[in-house]
Order: structure tokens, then sequence, then C-alpha cells
């Protein structure tokens, strides 16, 4: 048996049922009464057109009525489902305590699946393949020009969090952020010197923003740290090499 045989499970099926016994006028969105992931199909039998609140609560439901890897699977779909972007008018958004329940069970679930071994064994398993390779040219530009989806750019940010919490409490030495510091400037220096010279002609941060299309944060940052710049400029030049 696919779901549990529990409350939720009743609730996910009243739902169904209800959906297919009617009939709805407006916006609605495709379910597949078996997920995909657990094999579901795409034939009529398995897909009935619910609200887009439906929609949600039912992929909520669905991570309590799985166990395992299923219910790791139904957890990122729901994560996923949270993250959508509200593009046109009709598509759900789950309230703040929602989202939070959505970003908790999938990490809870994503820690019961992927293992801190199955992670180690990966590690061994890929790591002679990869070690010591050099990316050709057109690999580095494909790899500058990649569009990052949003499972990828959770991914990175759950990385981020995880070695943030890592380095919680541990202090930098002077030399690593000095470090860190040029390897800012050298990376900004251009657009830097391109604010700045727009500000000392009289714009101000939200025109500079709008012209260069970058953000007022960024604008704002690199006045800030302007002497910075500008003394990196000194040593390095305008493209940021150290001069000889």
């Amino acid at each position: 048996m696919i779901f549990i045989n529990n409350k939720y499970t009743n609730w996910y099926n009243s739902i169904i049922n209800n959906a297919k016994n009617r009939t709805i006028t407006g916006y609605t969105e495709n379910h597949h009464i078996i997920p995909r992931s657990l094999n579901g199909t795409n034939t009529s039998e398995n897909l009935v057109r619910l609200t887009a609140r439906e929609h949600f609560v039912c992929h909520l439901l669905l991570t309590k009525m799985t166990v395992g890897n299923a219910r790791y699977k139904m957890n990122f779909a729901l994560h996923m489902l949270s993250n959508v972007k509200n593009i046109g008018k009709g598509r759900y958004t789950p309230s703040s305590r929602l989202y939070e329940y959505a970003k908790k069970s999938f990490k809870e679930a994503l820690n019961d699946v992927w293992t801190e071994e199955k992670r180690k064994k990966h590690a061994e398993k890929i790591s002679p393949k990869v070690k010591g390779v050099k990316r050709s040219e057109a690999s580095k530009e494909k790899m500058r020009n990649k569009i990052w989806t949003e499972k990828a750019i959770q991914s990175r940010l759950a990385n981020c969090i995880k070695n943030a919490e890592a380095r919680k409490g541990k202090t930098w030495s002077d030399k690593k952020r000095q470090s860190t510091l040029n390897t800012y400037l050298q990376k900004n220096l251009s657009i830097a010197l391109q604010i700045i010279a727009l500000y000392d002609s009289g714009q101000n941060n939200l025109q500079i923003s709008k012209q260069l299309n970058i953000s007022w944060d960024k604008v704002k940052y690199s006045l800030l740290h302007r002497k910075d710049f500008e003394s990196y400029q000194v040593t390095h030049g305008k493209y940021g090499y150290e001069k000889t």
C-alpha cells in the first residue's frame, strides 16, 4: 500500500472524491492522485482538477500519508510548491506558518533519507572520477551562463546555512579578513568605479542603480567602501591585477 491508513489519507481521499464529482469554473490546477514520483501515471483516471488551495493542501496531506523515501519525495514536492512564484492570477500563496512547516519537514525528511553515512559513501564513489579533472574553456563558459533551477538554489542555500552553522563562534584572522575583502574588491572593482563616477557627477543611489541595472544595496555598499576600492585601484590598476 502506497499510503498509510490514517486520518490524513481519509481527508485526502475526501478532497479527491469531491473534486471528481463536481463541475468547477475559474482557476484550477492539475493534480496527480498518485504522484508521478510514486509511479503515478498521466492517465485521466489519475488526474483531477483542484483549486489552488486544494492542490497545496493535498500535497501537505501527502507528507503525512507516507513514510521513508516516499515521505522524502512528498516533502520535496511540497517544498517546491511552496517556492513557486506567484505568476498570474490564481496561484495559492501559503501562510508564513505553512511555509515554515514545508521547509522544516523537508529538512527532516532529507536528513532521514540522506544520512551522513550515505553522504560519505557517495563522496568516496565520485571522488576518484572528479579529482584532478580540469574543465575545458567551453565547460567553464557553460557554467558561467548556467541558469540555476529552484532546486539548485535551495541546495546551495542549504549548504551555505550548514557552513555558517559550522563557523558559528569562530573568529576570522586578520589575514583571512583581508583576503576575503581583496577577493570582493577584485570582483567588483569595475562596477564600483562606475558607481563612484556617477555619484561624483551628482546622481543619487536610486538613479545609479537604475542606470546600471543593479541593486540599490550594491550601490550603497560600494560607496561605503569607496576608499577600499580606490586604494585597491592604486595598487592593482583598473582591472584588478597587481602591478609589478
